[in-house]
Formats: C-alpha cells, structure tokens, sequence
C-alpha cells in the first residue's frame, strides 16, 4: 500500500489539548513511537499496521501535533488562529486487494490550509479548512472537532467529537471508479461531496515525570457517496494506536 505512516490521523485529529500538563501553550517536546492500526473501507483490503511516530510540541509560535504541523498567525494563551499542513495517509494499489485489480494508483497527499482553536474550562474546540497540495485528489476538506480534557490522577483523558467534509474531488479520487477501470462486475462510478462523522479518545498515563503511556482509538462513519462505491464494502473505519512517549524537558 502507499502511505504515510501516522495517526493520527489523525489524520485527521488536532488533539488541541495536548496532555502534557492540560496545556497546549507547553514548551515541553514529547516524542514517542508505536503501531498504529487502521481498517480499510476497500473491498478485501487487509487492515494497515505501521509504526508510527508521535510528537507533540506548542510553544505558541509553532506547533506539532503528531504528524501535523503549523505556524501561528495570531492567539491567546487559550485559542489560536493558524497555517497548517499535515499528510493524507490514504490510497491504494491494485495488488491490495482483488477488487481493485486494474485500478490505477491512488496515492496519498499532502494538504495545508488554516486552523482556528480554542479552549476554556467547558472543552476545546477547532475547525479546520485543507486543500490538496501535492497535486493527488486536488480537493477541500474541512473538519469541526469538539472535546473535553478530564483528569484522574495519573491519567489525562480527552474525548471528542468530529465531523468531516471531503468535496467531490477528494472523494472521487479515492473512492471513485474512472471509465477506463470499469469491468462487468465494477462499474464507472464518480463520488460526490460528503460528510463523515467520528468519535475518538485519546488517553495519557504518565509512568513517571518523562515516560507515559499515550493511546488513541477512533471510529469514523463514512458518508453514503463513499459506502456507495463498487469497491468499497464498508462505511465505518477503525483506527487506533498506542505509543511510549519520553517527554524532553
């Protein structure tokens, strides 16, 4: 498969309320490694397990977050407006699986746009805006993420909520059948915009005041336009990962 090892993905998360001390203005770098785990919508498709970096840094100019990274244009200690760039770790060959035999790569991308965060003792929201910068599928995606940071002792704990647009060209990229791909039993098929919906958890047990233990575990429901593709047999996606992380003070 081509990918782009991560998570997040994260791909697609912000996690803005980084566990390290409840704080997203931290200057303390956490690095960290582990398997991440990620299921396949597409038909006969084995699920995805890749090591996968994790870092998280924010010192309010710059920021890390997993595999993403931005630059802030302008915030407070509890929000913040700013460019951002992150991998789209999604994509096939036609050796992934049977049904898409004959199929022309799809491969994963690169996109940036802007982010707008915030927080304050209720939760931490954000919304995001991404464009296609690698020249992949060429689409816009936007995401709203809402969450809340509980604390027990030793553990951090923050649930959020997300829903994801991707627009026809995103879409269609990936789940879309073009005319000279079809067979008798895989017909031409073109996907339109739509919107996902995911809840995730992401946990931090601190071992000690360097080392803990970092988890993640997502479950995204995937809109009608993609569930409708002839190569596709699922529309819910399952992701997770977990991590040791040594915290550089």
């Amino acid at each position: 498969m081509i990918r782009i090892p991560l998570l997040f993905l994260l791909m697609s998360s912000s996690l803005y309320a980084q566990s390290e001390d409840n704080a997203s203005s931290s200057n303390v770098l956490s690095i960290g490694l582990g398997p991440y785990v990620q299921t396949q919508p597409y038909k006969g498709a084995t699920p995805m397990v890749t090591p996968t970096p994790v870092i998280f840094y924010d010192n309010r100019v710059i920021y890390v977050r997993w595999t993403r990274v931005g630059l802030y244009l302008v915030g407070g200690d509890n929000w913040g407006y700013s460019i951002t760039a992150q991998p789209r770790p999604y994509g096939y060959t036609a050796s992934d699986a049977r049904a898409l035999s004959g199929m022309d790569t799809r491969e994963s991308g690169w996109e940036a746009g802007f982010a707008l965060a915030g927080k304050n003792r209720y939760g931490f929201a954000e919304a995001t805006v991404f464009s296609d910068i690698s020249g992949r599928s060429g689409g816009i995606l936007g995401r709203v993420e809402l969450g809340k940071i509980i604390n027990m002792g030793r553990w951090t704990v923050v649930p959020s909520v997300m829903a994801i647009y991707f627009d026809s060209d995103f879409n269609d990229y990936y789940y879309g059948v073009l005319a000279n791909e079809a067979t008798a039993t895989r017909p031409a098929y073109s996907a339109d915009q739509g919107l996902n919906y995911a809840v995730q958890t992401f946990a931090n047990y601190k071992v000690s005041k360097e080392w803990s233990l970092q988890g993640n575990l997502r479950v995204d429901y995937m809109n009608k336009t993609i569930s409708d593709s002839p190569i596709v047999d699922s529309n819910w996606m399952l992701s997770g990962m977990i991590s040791l992380a040594y915290s550089l003070r």
